[in-house]
Order: structure tokens, then C-alpha cells, then sequence
């Protein structure tokens, strides 16, 4: 039987990366994080001329996420080296000489803010769950994991948190997340509160997907 991919999505900060994290852990499945796999330099670089001209989320290439995704469909296991995407760019550390094993599952969980909206990943994917959430939750959650992840450099927290909220404030970023957030969102199979506890989502999604699978 092949694999059901979930493309889990929401705002920056909606809880994706955490939803995808518990949700593989109970499904005992494979999960692929967008993260690891694209970061600003993917992005168009004016992002209100982008907007302006209908935000065509093709113009985003996650060509590894792709190829991953097809492995894991064709049974095969994955060989994942992190340290590109946005971890690179926030300055979290990691060994690039060590490979991650991802192995073939019945389930796939994908982050994937875009939902079904990319070419690239549409046709793998079967269900859509959207975790809504207020826009001003999701930046103070984006905010806060930042200074977690570089507490202990100050220098580079000040210079992040100074590119990341100019970006949001006044380069389009914030249009970004609510016009695909919008596009998202009406054409998901599930819309889950984010403000609900992780142990809350993941049994919503975790239910939705069993019900889906006996139709």
C-alpha cells in the first residue's frame, strides 16, 4: 500500500516543526522538515513586488525535499546531512559530517507551509492539516525560539531578532504569511487550532487520519 503523506502547515511559528516532531513520534513514521531543506535565500528577495504579482509559491524550490519524498514513496531510505536552511542561517551548529537515516514508512509527515500549493510537492500529497493560530501568536513564538536557539550568543540574537523583524515588518514578510497562510487554509482537509496543547493536536490529526483511511 503506499505511503499517506501529511503536509502539515501554518504561519511561521504556528507550531509545525514541534506538530510534525510528536506526530511521527506517535505514528511511529517517517517526517521531513521544510526547514531543513529551504531558507530566506529561497524566498524571492522583494517579497511585496512577489505579492504584488499574485505569489506564485512555484517560484520556492525545494528540489532535495522533492527527491526525499519520492525515496521515501519508492520504499527507499533517506540520508539526510543537516545544516542547510534556516538552521544554518540562525547559527545553530551541525555536524555535517553525520547522517541522518530516514526510513520508509506507511505514514510520511511533511512540514510544508505551503500545503498543496507547490508543484513540487502536491501530487505526494494527501492530506493537508493547517494549525491556525492568531499572527501575533506566531511571531512572539517565532521571536522566542530565536532566543532560545541563541541565547548563549547575544551578538548573534541582537543581529537575527534586527533582520528577522524588519523583514516581517517592512520587507513583506508578514503579507507572506497571511496571504499563504489565507491560500492554505481554504484548501486544507484539516484546520487545527494551534493554541490547543501539542498532546490536543497531535490526537486530532492522529484521529483524522485513521477516519480518513477507513472511508
Amino acid at each position: 500500500m503506499k505511503p499517506t503523506v501529511i503536509a502539515v502547515s501554518g504561519y511561521s511559528g504556528s507550531g509545525k516543526s514541534t506538530v510534525v516532531t510528536q506526530l511521527s513520534r506517535k505514528l511511529k513514521c517517517a517526517a521531513l522538515y521544510f526547514d531543513d531543506y529551504a531558507s530566506r535565500k529561497d524566498f524571492p528577495e522583494d517579497l511585496n513586488a512577489w505579492l504584488r504579482e499574485g505569489g506564485d509559491p512555484n517560484v520556492i524550490k525545494t528540489p532535495l525535499l522533492q527527491h526525499h519524498l519520492m525515496q521515501l514513496l519508492n520504499g527507499e531510505p533517506v540520508e539526510l546531512r543537516k545544516g542547510n536552511g534556516w538552521a544554518e542561517e540562525y547559527g545553530i551548529a551541525h555536524d555535517k559530517s553525520k547522517a541522518e537515516m530516514i526510513m520508509p514508512s506507511s505514514f510520511i509527515i511533511v512540514e510544508e507551509p505551503f500545503g498543496k500549493e507547490r508543484k513540487e510537492i502536491m501530487n505526494f500529497v494527501d492530506f493537508v492539516v493547517y494549525l491556525d493560530v492568531e499572527p501575533e501568536v506566531a511571531l512572539a513564538r517565532r521571536v522566542h525560539n530565536l532566543i532560545h536557539c541563541l541565547r548563549n550568543d547575544p551578538e548573534a540574537l541582537i543581529g537575527f531578532l534586527d533582520h528577522f523583524l524588519f523583514d516581517y515588518m517592512y520587507r513583506g514578510v508578514k503579507e507572506m504569511y497571511r496571504e499563504v497562510g489565507n491560500k492554505v487554509k481554504a484548501n486544507a482537509d484539516l484546520i487545527v487550532h494551534a493554541n490547543e496543547s501539542i498532546d490536543e493536536i497531535v490526537v486530532n490529526i492522529s484521529d483524522f487520519i485513521e477516519n480518513q483511511r477507513q472511508l
